[in-house]
């Protein structure tokens, strides 16, 4: 099957802006009225399609079809970057993004970098989160038109790529749901990042056993759960210390059983007291895998 017999026809972008949240903000519940492509940028939100819930990392695009109820909710330890492109599109096409998400590629994030240029020269970026972006009084020559061909070239590069995927085998599905199980994990960890978590709690939580929430978190980042939520923990403690907060202020706002055991995880995880830390703050990379 060809293009003219499988079209995709971008009519119009109605808004485009990419917008930097806080966690824990959130975008009220809207009604779509046309297409709508999410990008995170950097950080983790949490998605709602209907009656769906979705999280989304970075690098990973999410496609809301026309009339569907749509929110987010940013969480995570990172502040995210999302970039939201309404428009209105038909063909038959359009049929293979709904109710699709999926992790974007070298080749639709070099697309995703022109779409945001074109967006910021054709939109006024909103002044607060969740606001609308507004048409620019003056734009470059062909920027509208650029944009809805940045856009275009992103949904056949994916599309392209969609049709060739083919259908995974028992080890690609097992993988698949390993990476879901982590991401699910990660979310719950950033939700309860204040709370003294076991394992068993985080495996009542999520409805999977212990074996099998071990043997997902060694294959996808080398570390058992406890131990990813305990570098979630001292990188959000670094944050915590970094804006003023004394070491017993942390550790009671994390819900360390005690300032001393907190000072001996911080230090493990590390190699500074928090004191030393407070000091002279950096960025922490903990959790990077």
């Amino acid at each position: 099957m060809n293009s003219a017999e499988w079209p995709i026809r971008v009519e119009s972008v109605t808004a485009a802006a990419l917008t930097e949240w806080r966690t824990g903000d959130q975008l009220e519940p809207n009604r779509a009225g046309g297409w709508q492509l999410v990008y995170v940028r950097s950080g983790i939100v949490e998605e709602f399609c209907d009656a769906r819930r979705v999280p989304l990392r970075a690098g990973h695009i999410l496609f809301h079809q026309p009339e569907e109820t749509h929110a987010m909710r940013a969480v995570g330890e990172v502040p995210p970057e999302v970039l939201r492109v309404e428009f209105t599109c038909d063909g038959p096409g359009m049929d293979l993004f709904r109710g699709r998400h999926l992790l974007t590629n070298a080749a639709e994030r070099s697309c995703l970098r022109l779409l945001i240029d074109a967006a910021h020269e054709v939109f006024v970026p909103p002044a607060a989160p969740g606001d609308r972006p507004v048409p620019r009084s003056e734009q470059p020559f062909g920027a509208r038109e650029l944009l809805a061909l940045y856009l275009s070239q992103l949904l056949y590069l994916t599309a392209r790529r969609m049709r060739r995927t083919r259908r995974p085998g028992p080890r690609a599905r097992a993988e698949q749901n390993q990476a879901a199980l982590v991401d699910g994990v990660r979310l719950y960890f950033s939700e309860h990042i204040d709370e003294p978590l076991t394992l068993a709690q985080v495996c009542r939580a999520n409805n999977c056993n212990r074996a099998v929430l071990q043997q997902a978190f060694k294959a996808r980042v080398h570390l058992g759960p406890m131990e990813v939520f305990s570098r979630m923990k001292a990188e959000q403690a670094g944050v915590l210390l970094a804006q003023g907060y004394g070491s017993g202020e942390v550790a009671r706002m994390l819900g360390y059983s005690s300032q001393a055991w907190f000072s001996r995880r911080f230090t493990a995880l590390t190699g500074q007291t928090p004191g030393q830390y407070r000091r002279a703050p950096r960025p922490l990379h903990l959790c990077e895998w």
